[in-house]
């Protein structure tokens, strides 16, 4: 059975790495469920610990933890034992995905993609954005109301852009795992599509496909079809390896 609060997930003991890799090849090798069990209750303190993070409602507390177990059976399938990480730093992104997509769901009145949720919890958002997927998560529009002498609202008083140290910890390990997994995706293409994709999808100013191809010694429109395809290929890997549609447009 797994834990149903906070309290009773951080009683559970960790597994040592020994243990824990034993688990995790016994799921992969065999579908091994007792395996799973014993590795989703040694770490579901990190999913509890996440949904904790993202809401303070009783209600929705247990749903978001639910969600945060699913990211550790999605990684807990995708985990490689050739590499030399733990398994809660590995599943960290996956737990965050899950929780920050379902808290998106749940709380928003209107529908806010989880990019850009978690987006504005890592503060990388104007004042003025962070406002709007506030109230929309909210679903109070007259917390933008002025009180006092004008200058203020309700929403000042409420919405705070500080960071606290875990949220800071979990976006920097969001972003870590994010550029692996494109570092990966990209190792996946050959020489020339890397090389378009550098040049037109990841620099800060991308080259317009006119210098690009004149660059290449290509016609536009075969660039554009090696681009195209290239996309493709980085999408569907993207995907499958936890990414949510909405980080892709």
């Amino acid at each position: 059975m797994m834990p149903n609060s906070i309290q009773a997930a951080a009683k559970i003991p960790l597994l040592d790495i020994d243990e824990e890799r034993n688990a995790i090849r016994r799921w992969q090798d065999h579908g091994d469920r007792e395996a799973l069990t014993l590795l989703l209750r040694s770490h579901a303190r990190q999913a509890w610990s996440m949904a904790a993070r993202w809401t303070d409602n009783p209600v929705h507390l247990e749903d978001l933890a639910a969600e945060g177990v699913i990211g550790l059976i999605r990684a807990a399938d995708n985990f490689d034992l050739g590499q030399d990480v733990r398994f809660s730093t590995y599943a960290a992104w996956w737990v965050m995905n899950g929780v920050s997509a379902a808290a998106a769901r749940i709380r928003s009145v209107i529908d806010v993609p989880p990019r850009a949720v978690t987006e504005m919890r890592s503060g990388r958002l104007a004042d003025e954005d962070n406002t709007v997927i506030t109230m929309a998560m909210q679903g109070i529009v007259a917390l933008d109301a002025p009180v006092g002498d004008g200058t203020h609202s309700l929403l000042d008083a409420l919405v705070s852009s500080d960071l606290t140290p875990e949220e800071t910890a979990a976006a920097e390990s969001l972003h870590d795992v994010q550029r692996r997994l494109i570092a990966k995706a990209m190792s996946g293409l050959n020489a020339q599509e890397a090389e378009i994709i550098r040049r037109r999808r990841l620099q800060a100013v991308p080259e317009t496909l006119e210098d690009l191809a004149d660059a290449m010694n290509m016609t536009r429109d075969r660039l554009r079809q090696v681009e195209r395809r290239a996309m493709t290929r980085l999408r569907r890997f993207l995907l499958d390896n936890g990414f949510q549609r909405a980080m892709l447009n």
